[in-house]
């Protein structure tokens, strides 16, 4: 993960409209889908679950937004829809507004697993390379969730394409959401062979030097992929 001083710094919106000064702002930070673009801070509007950014703010559909979180960390937010709104007016007040989807709680402060109690429920936190995930502890198959979250730590994010990267976290957090919400094995069992089908895909597209990482991490996934279909 960058650190702050290596985060690209972009002007804030109340360094682009004079409306905004009227406001309070928070600083943000974005952390675009695109890999090949490195994650900056912004200062942004939040109402409920809209932000409002600047015209020239060098956001899009299905970036990461970072929020930081009173209670530590930070809650993350994906970008689902990105629109310009014109001011009618002509008084310079154009900007974006980003609706946002809360996505989780992630603590990117400590690489250890630790302990996390929210409004009564208990949560785990699972290692993630330089940042925490938390997987709810009251979901319907917690295994199935916790190996779901193993899989997500270990993707060689660094040699896969954007496509395959959305493609696979996409599926993991379909299981995810199944293991969390559903009682019945047969749908978790439908999304854990979808999971695995899309692991096929990326195997079979890899070339070159990434194809030793991305087969030996795909290899250990499916083993827990299976694993956890035998147990249900």
């Amino acid at each position: 993960m960058a650190t702050d001083s290596e985060i690209e710094r972009v002007p804030g919106i109340r360094d682009v409209s004079g409306f905004f000064e009227n406001f309070e702002g928070e600083e943000v930070v974005v952390r675009p889908k695109d890999s090949r673009r490195p994650p900056f801070k912004i200062e942004v509007l939040f109402t409920d679950r809209v932000a409002v950014f600047s015209p020239k703010a060098p956001a899009q559909e299905g970036d990461l937004v970072e929020r930081d979180d009173p209670r530590g960390g930070v809650i993350e937010y994906l970008i689902d829809r990105y629109e310009f709104n014109k001011d009618p007016f002509g008084d310079g007040d154009d900007h974006w507004s980003a609706h946002l989807v809360e996505k989780r709680h992630v603590d990117r402060r400590f690489a250890q697993p630790s302990i996390v109690v929210n409004g009564g429920v208990n949560q785990f936190a699972v290692g993630d390379r330089n940042s925490l995930r938390l997987t709810n502890q009251m979901a319907a198959f917690p295994d199935v969730v916790a190996s779901i979250e193993e899989i997500r730590g270990g993707i060689p994010r660094d040699v896969l394409a954007p496509a395959q990267l959305a493609e696979v976290d996409d599926a993991l957090e379909d299981a995810a959401r199944v293991a969390t919400e559903s009682d019945k094995p047969h749908a978790v069992k439908r999304a854990l062979h979808g999971v695995n089908g899309v692991l096929g895909e990326v195997v079979d597209s890899a070339r070159g030097g990434a194809m030793s990482g991305v087969k030996t991490w795909a290899a250990a996934a499916t083993a827990l992929i299976i694993n956890q279909i035998s147990g249900l």
